[in-house]
């Protein structure tokens, strides 16, 4: 058990179950603050969707505190004005699931650099799908191209994995 906080980065991923940078963090950390970064140009003209994830992130905080996890709501302008202020703090891991959109992938790679090299221990997880988009592939190792042999190939994949008792969130 680390003595230093773990931080998980929740961006649009409200589940509990199944959530696992969530389980990591609590698995490894004694004290667990979960946040989300909320950038007001995102929402500017989206008021349904402001007020989804305003909801959604109440009930999220409502379920987190019954497992003494903290939720942080902070609002930015950039997640990189957020992320470099963050690394020149110490003493933290951090903890996330992906996200499979071409700007967070990119920014992923961003943050792995740099926690790299400021030597802060991080972790990015599966997000909330069955494969991978690159664990699917035929046996010579190229993608597929026909729908039927691909769902084959990723169904038995997926089955493989399915652990034997599923990893819960421990509380705090």
């Amino acid at each position: 058990m680390h003595k230093n906080i773990g931080l998980v980065w929740i961006k649009d991923d409200f589940r509990l179950k199944k959530n696992l940078a969530l389980i990591e963090a609590t698995k490894n950390h004694n004290q667990v603050v979960a946040f989300y970064l909320f950038k007001k140009k995102k929402f500017q003209n989206q008021e349904a969707q402001k007020w989804w994830v305003g909801k959604s992130l109440d009930e999220f905080e409502k379920k987190l505190s019954t497992l003494n996890i903290n939720l942080e709501i902070i609002q930015t302008d950039t997640y990189k004005f957020f992320f470099e202020n963050l690394f020149n703090k110490n003493n933290f891991s951090i903890y996330w699931n992906r996200t499979y959109e071409p700007d967070y992938l990119e920014f992923d790679k961003y943050l792995s650099k740099n926690f790299k090299t400021k030597n802060i221990y991080f972790k990015i997880f599966k997000g909330n799908i069955l494969n991978e988009f690159n664990e699917v592939k035929k046996n010579d190792g190229s993608p597929f191209k026909v729908f039927t042999p691909f769902w084959r190939s990723a169904e038995r994949l997926y089955l493989q994995k399915i652990p034997s008792v599923e990893k819960k969130i421990s509380k705090r």
